[in-house]
């Protein structure tokens, strides 16, 4: 470990200091999540923390001590993550010491930034908010619609054949992916189905020509069950992960609001909430065509097109991949994400309404896992000091 103090010192410096890059980011969670021996780790975070404070430190170094003594209790109470569930990016591989971790810099970051734009003292105390009755995190649910208009309820149907359309069968597995078989001599027809996941639901599908979609909560997929002529045409609301079958004589395009994505074969994330401010097409693979009032641009790896309300479309040259696809890999990641940001994907995600009282101007950083109760979440977030919650049925009431 004594090899990683100094390398690990510097990458907390340039993570709070907001110039982490990405590889970066990447080798702080290895390095934390490697440590040996919690003894170690223990004194090695304590002298972090006396490193980083200020000549005027915003808490006590007995408050910092109860505080992590906190947080590692309250991991041991709660029903570890699977390990099966892990990030392709890399940054849990070993929950306990990573969520620490975790506390460790929403925490510090939430404290240093607020003394610097309120100089006031913070005590970020682990608080848990007021409960009446908890939200279970959303999990596989979906609807399916047929050609007929006929609907199955994806989540409660057992697995294998669900239906025919035409030479297709539709099908699904005993991981609850829903895959579409064609047949030889399909239809030339076009027969559309319908996808729709609830606030709370999510699920993943291929699509006849092999290509994957995850789909996020409260969002729907319109699709064909074989693709004829001489495109791949779907429709979505809401928000979307593809990686799409590369067939260079039949484009994928996806449509939503008033924007469409072309590409031939490529991985990108669509999002579309009609709640939300743009329409954001985010490239990981490939290249991509994105059209909307027309206006056409061509997305690089890395890049994200945002379409305004305007109906301009504005290029980002760099995209956070990473906060772009968290969702289809379990997690919420807040990159300084105001109050309201966060509070929508916890809405969808939670089956909640959302309502404040007074005005709270704060922005998170961190990463939490999907997969534990909505009181969870709210309790890592009001670590900051600055936010308060009170659960009262669907409703979620958030408070300075």
């Amino acid at each position: 470990m004594h090899q990683y103090k100094e390398v690990l010192s510097n990458l907390i410096q340039k993570y709070l200091n907001n110039q982490i890059s990405s590889d970066e980011y990447k080798e702080l969670w290895r390095i934390l999540n490697e440590f040996p021996d919690e003894v170690i780790l223990d004194e090695h975070l304590r002298k972090l923390w006396e490193s980083v404070k200020s000549d005027a430190p915003v808490i006590k170094g007995e408050v910092w001590d109860s505080k992590m003594q906190i947080a590692k209790e309250q991991l041991k109470e709660e029903a570890p993550i699977s390990t099966s569930k892990v990030r392709s990016i890399g940054f849990l591989k070993r929950f306990r010491w990573a969520a620490v971790a975790a506390i460790f810099l929403v925490a510090i970051t939430s404290i240093v930034v607020l003394n610097k734009q309120q100089e006031k003292n913070i005590y970020a105390g682990a608080v848990k908010p007021t409960v009446e009755h908890d939200r279970l995190p959303g999990g596989d649910k979906a609807m399916l619609t047929l050609a007929d208009g006929s609907t199955i309820v994806l989540d409660s149907a057992g697995s294998g054949v669900l239906a025919h359309e035409g030479n297709t069968n539709i099908i699904k597995q005993s991981d609850g992916q829903l895959v579409y078989n064609s047949g030889d001599g399909a239809s030339k027809e076009l027969a559309y189905n319908l996808l729709q996941t609830p606030r709370g639901g999510k699920y993943k599908l291929i699509l006849p020509d092999g290509s994957k979609v995850w789909l996020n909560a409260a969002s729907s997929l319109r699709y064909p069950v074989a693709f004829v002529g001489n495109e791949r045409r779907v429709e979505i609301t809401g928000e979307a992960y593809f990686e799409v079958a590369k067939d260079a004589t039949k484009p994928f395009k996806v449509a939503l609001n008033n924007m469409e994505v072309e590409v031939l074969g490529t991985s990108f994330n669509v999002n579309g909430y009609a709640d939300e401010d743009e329409v954001k097409t985010t490239l990981l693979e490939g290249k991509v065509k994105v059209s909307a009032n027309s206006s056409t641009k061509f997305l690089a790896p890395g890049q994200q097109a945002q379409l305004k309300s305007t109906g301009a479309i504005a290029i980002s040259n760099n995209a956070n991949l990473e906060e772009t696809v968290a969702w289809k890999d379990g997690f919420f990641q807040f990159e300084n994400s105001d109050i309201k940001a966060v509070m929508r994907q916890l809405a969808r995600w939670y089956d909640v309404e959302v309502s404040y009282k007074g005005n709270i101007n704060k922005h998170f950083v961190g990463s939490i896992s999907r997969d534990v109760k909505l009181s969870k979440v709210l309790s890592m977030l009001e670590q900051t000091g600055e936010v308060k919650f009170k659960i009262e049925g669907k409703n979620l009431i958030v408070m300075p």
